[in-house]
């Protein structure tokens, strides 16, 4: 079994606080368990009542008399201890989900105790918790929500969702199965103040799990970054997983942290961490969600050369600005027999490869047409992907062009993502496509972004692959234990010069600089580097140097070299006369 089994897979659920009133949280909980037909027991417990939606209502946990896997927490926090308690007596729940607030996340001493003592008690009992403050999973494959979230349909599909905000959590869930064609999602997590299971638990269970095929996630913030790397690239190299990252402003930054108390952290930072880790950021839902789906329903292109097959101008020049706004994927193009099959079996109004990689099939091209085309730029070597656009005009059929479309694209392991525009009329078209395993979207720009991403996901894998990445990642642990086990030694702080030494480790550049150690080996070292010149003090003692007088900028010749030398030595001795100067850095 694995570690969280318990919570995902349950075979009995307790509802504690499960409520006939529709205003509380306990009411749709149990609602959704019931209406759903959750595929295991499930046993409602309040005091005050006997009976709810039917079923018996157990005063208290310790009353129910059959075995209980799970709970689902969702009282006052004070009373939150004592069903700890009764749980603790069983001796069989192995796991609970708090949905309660008013813990930690009220940054309120009484209240971050409270939470220590349930977590205390939980480990007693050897009982796993998500929460508090937390909606808690929801699994499509055995119809188990244990969420407050009204409406949201169990559409199975191969993207497994995480969140660090519960209501948006929700959301994104409902929004991914109320679209047209639903995109489905197999797994859904929020685990709130994460008092035990936190969110690299459950992107490590989404790892092993079968019906994961990708992995999307809402985030506001990290605090322990590293082991999030080392997880996220573990995952990366079998699974993708696509991050909407919130906080790029220094406004979002101080609501995300408002929020979930979350680190939000530099957003550049983020950029480049994901980008080692092999994780896909996205700027908005609808490109999380698009993504997500993408690429677990179709194989990556092994290479950015990407075409474009429209029958309306508009929506190509979308999907052509999207390309052309970034730099991963680029137009293919097209051999020229590509370009002469394509004359041959098109409208003599179409545009071919005016634009390299573009082809305007025109108003007047049927579903034969379509699909006939497809199979040609598919054919081409040097073609990677295809983001294919439509808008069927009355006299065509669209479920017998997305059928004819369909069997062309299944002939070749290449991408195709397709936008036919618009509403119910193209509805029957997009589901033939769908069923057949190939995305449909919208909007063109959403279908374009889809296929960029894929190329993205593709280039990282490729890079992984090459170890490029842990090339870029590689330390010389051995060397940087060394210089911080010596500070600790001397029971001195780092010096910048170390602090480099270390960072450098990791690929930071820092640019050039030189240490001397008296004037006249400063006058010749600096010629390695030009001026203008920044001149610092180095002295473990000496920790913030600009107050020190200890930082010297702008130093543009030899004469002022000197003077700056002088005048750090002098501002040094004033502020410290037992401070140990190591040298100067020179930058």
């Amino acid at each position: 079994m694995r570690e969280l089994d318990k919570f995902f897979y349950p075979e009995s659920v307790a509802v504690i606080g499960a409520s006939n009133d529709e205003g509380k949280a306990g009411y749709q909980i149990l609602k959704n368990l019931i209406e759903l037909d959750f595929d295991g027991k499930v046993y409602p417990v309040n005091p005050k009542e006997d009976e709810i939606f039917g079923r018996r209502c157990y005063p208290s946990l310790k009353d129910i008399d059959a075995k209980v896997d799970l709970i689902l927490v969702s009282v006052p926090a004070p009373i939150v201890p004592g069903v700890f308690m009764e749980a603790k007596e069983r001796g069989d729940v192995k796991a609970a989900v708090i949905l309660a607030s008013g813990f930690s996340e009220t940054r309120i001493p009484e209240r971050i105790s409270l939470e220590e003592e349930v977590v205390r008690i939980a480990k007693e009992a050897s009982i796993r918790v998500i929460g508090p403050n937390c909606v808690g999973v929801m699994n499509t494959e055995n119809r188990l929500d244990t969420t407050f979230a009204a409406g949201i349909k169990k559409v199975p599909g191969s993207m497994s969702l995480i969140s660090q905000s519960g209501s948006l959590g929700a959301s994104i869930a409902a929004f991914s199965v109320n679209q047209a064609v639903p995109i489905g999602f197999a797994k859904w997590a929020h685990v709130g103040n994460q008092c035990d299971i936190n969110v690299l638990d459950v992107l490590k269970y989404y790892k092993d799990d079968e019906q994961t095929k990708s992995i999307a996630m809402y985030m506001e913030g990290i605090d322990n970054a590293r082991e999030f790397m080392e997880v996220a690239r573990e995952i990366t190299a079998e699974k993708p997983i696509v991050i909407l990252k919130v906080g790029r402003s220094e406004l979002g930054s101080g609501a995300a942290a408002s929020h979930t108390g979350s680190l939000a952290g530099a957003d550049a930072l983020y950029d480049a961490a994901f980008e080692q880790a092999g994780i896909l950021r996205v700027d908005t839902i609808e490109e999380l969600l698009d993504t997500a789906k993408a690429i677990s329903m179709q194989p990556l292109p092994k290479g950015n050369r990407i075409a474009v097959l429209t029958k309306a101008g508009g929506p190509g020049i979308i999907s052509v600005d999207e390309i052309g706004l970034g730099e991963t994927a680029v137009l293919a193009k097209f051999a020229d027999e590509t370009i002469e099959r394509l004359r041959e079996i098109l409208p003599p109004m179409a545009i071919i490869d005016h634009t390299d990689g573009y082809v305007d099939m025109s108003a007047a091209a049927d579903e034969k047409q379509h699909a006939e085309a497809l199979k040609i730029v598919l054919e081409d070597e040097g073609v990677n992907g295809v983001i294919h656009l439509s808008v069927p005009p009355t006299f065509l059929i669209p479920k017998e062009m997305g059928k004819l479309s369909a069997e062309a694209i299944k002939k070749y392991n290449k991408p195709v993502t397709v936008c036919y525009l618009a509403g119910q009329w193209v509805q029957e078209g997009r589901e033939a496509l769908e069923r057949e395993g190939i995305p449909t979207f919208d909007m063109p720009d959403r279908a374009a972004k889809a296929m960029i991403n894929m190329v993205k996901r593709g280039l990282m894998l490729d890079a992984m692959k090459d170890n490029k990445f842990e090339e870029s990642l590689a330390v010389d642990s051995q060397n940087m234990s060394k210089i911080i086990q010596d500070a600790k030694e001397k029971n001195v702080n780092l010096t910048e010069v170390e602090s480099r030494k270390i960072l450098s480790e990791y690929h930071i550049d820092f640019g050039k600089y030189v240490l001397a150690n008296n004037i006249e080996d400063a006058i010749c070292k600096v010629e390695k580097i030009g001026y203008p010149l920044v001149m610092k003090i180095m002295s473990p003692d000496i920790i913030h140097k600009s107050d020190a007088g200890g930082v010297i900028v702008n130093i543009k010749n030899e004469e002022e070299l000197k003077a700056a030398y002088e005048k750090i030595m002098e501002n040094a001795k004033k502020y410290s006369e037992d401070a140990r100067i190591t040298s100067i850095c020179i930058i």
